[in-house]
C-alpha cells in the first residue's frame, strides 16, 4: 500500500523534472550567441572604450539573452578584412573605421570630424545622430552590412621634430597622415607618408618622417612620441575626433527579435558616449605627463586656422565633383552646418 501511494508522487516528480529540463533547454536554445572581432586591440583604449563597452552593455541590457564573443585583433581575420568577414558571414559583427573601406566607399572619410574644423565634435554628433548622418552611412553600405556609430576618441594633437608656428612651416615637412588630411597637408606643401601605427615611432627615429598625426595624449604618450618629438601643436586642423563603427551581418541582424535590435543599437550609442567620457580621463592625466616632460606646445593662429578651413572646403568640393555619393553626404553636412552655426555662434564663448 505504501509503495502504491508513493508511485503517483514519483510520476509527478519525474514529470516536473522533465518539464524543468525542457524549459532549461528552451532557454538555452533561445540564447543568441554572436561572434565578432575588433580592428583595435581590446585591451587598448581604442578597444576598451568602444567595442568592449558595447559587449558589456548588450549582455547586461539583454539580461543574458545575448552572449557576445569578442575576438582580439587578428584572431579570426586580419584587421583589414573585418568588413569582408562580416559581409561574407564569417563574423556576426566587427568593429573598425570607415577608413578601411575607403577604396570602395570614398564618402567614408566624411563620417569623421573634418579638416580645418569644418565639422567638429558638436556638429558631427548632432548631424550623425539626428541630422540624417547615420542613415546616410547605412545607405553608403547598402545591404552589405548593418552599421551603427560605435566609439569616439578625444581630440587629437600633432607631433613634430621641428617647430611649427605657422602654416608656412609645413612646406617641405614629411608628415605621416591618413584620410582627408593627406590632401590638406599636400596643399600646404608638406610631403605626406602613409604608415601603419606600428611604423610611426621607428620612422620618426630614423628620420623618414618629421611629424605625425596619431591620436590623443594618452595614446601618443604610451606610444612614446614624446621621446622622439620635441614639439606638438594644435588645434587638430587635420581632423579632431575619430568616430568608429559597428558592422553587423544582415542575416544575424534580421534574426534578432525587435527588442534585442533596440538593445544592440542603443548599447552602441551608450558605449560611444560613456567611452568618450572615460577616454577623456586618460587624456587629461597623460596631457599633464606630456607637459611635465617638457614638450613645447604651440597653437596655430586664428588666421592660420581660418586658412585651413578654407582649404578644407576646397578639398571637399573637389572630391564631391569626383564621386556622386560623396557629394550627397557633403551637401547634407553643408546644409546642417549652415543651419547649426547661427545659433551655435550666438551661444558659444569666444
Amino acid at each position: 500500500m505504501k509503495f502504491k501511494s508513493f508511485k503517483p508522487l514519483v510520476v509527478v516528480l519525474a514529470a516536473m523534472i522533465a518539464i524543468t529540463m525542457l524549459a532549461g533547454g528552451a532557454l538555452a536554445a533561445d540564447k543568441i550567441r554572436w561572434k565578432g572581432q575588433s580592428v583595435f586591440g581590446i585591451s587598448s583604449p581604442l578597444g576598451k572604450y568602444t567595442i568592449v563597452l558595447w559587449k558589456k552593455y548588450v549582455e547586461e541590457m539583454s539580461g543574458g539573452r545575448m552572449e557576445i564573443v569578442l575576438h582580439d585583433v587578428g584572431e579570426v581575420v586580419p584587421g583589414t578584412k573585418i568588413f569582408d568577414a562580416v559581409r561574407g558571414g564569417i563574423l556576426d559583427f566587427g568593429a573598425n573605421t570607415p577608413a578601411y573601406q575607403k577604396g570602395q566607399y570614398p564618402a567614408g572619410d566624411l563620417f569623421y570630424t573634418l579638416p580645418g574644423g569644418v565639422l567638429q565634435f558638436d556638429d558631427l554628433i548632432l548631424w550623425l545622430y539626428a541630422g540624417g548622418g547615420k542613415e546616410l552611412e547605412q545607405e553608403m553600405y547598402g545591404d552589405k552590412v548593418i552599421v551603427f556609430p560605435c566609439g569616439l576618441t578625444p581630440p587629437e594633437e600633432i607631433w613634430s621634430k621641428k617647430p611649427i608656428k605657422t602654416l608656412a612651416d609645413f612646406k617641405g615637412l614629411k608628415i605621416r597622415a591618413a584620410g582627408l588630411s593627406m590632401d590638406l597637408w599636400e596643399k600646404l606643401g608638406a610631403s605626406v607618408v602613409l604608415l601603419p601605427g606600428g611604423e610611426v615611432l621607428p620612422s620618426l627615429q630614423r628620420g623618414l618622417i618629421d611629424a605625425t598625426e596619431m591620436l590623443e595624449a594618452s595614446y601618443d604618450y604610451t606610444l612614446g612620441l614624446h621621446e622622439v618629438c620635441k614639439y606638438r601643436f594644435g588645434p587638430p586642423v587635420h581632423m579632431s575626433n575619430n568616430i568608429f563603427q559597428l558592422l553587423i551581418k544582415p542575416k544575424s541582424w534580421k534574426a534578432l527579435p525587435d527588442d534585442l535590435k533596440i538593445i544592440v543599437e542603443k548599447a552602441a550609442m551608450v558605449a560611444t558616449f560613456q567611452g568618450y567620457a572615460d577616454f577623456w580621463q586618460d587624456t587629461i592625466k597623460f596631457n599633464k605627463k606630456i607637459e611635465k616632460y617638457g614638450i613645447i606646445t604651440t597653437k596655430l593662429s586664428k588666421e592660420d586656422q581660418a586658412k585651413t578651413r578654407k582649404l578644407a572646403f576646397e578639398i571637399l568640393e573637389e572630391k564631391s565633383a569626383q564621386d556622386p555619393f560623396f557629394k550627397k553626404v557633403w551637401e547634407s553636412q553643408k546644409k546642417f552646418i549652415a543651419d547649426f552655426k547661427p545659433y551655435y555662434d550666438l551661444t558659444k564663448f569666444d
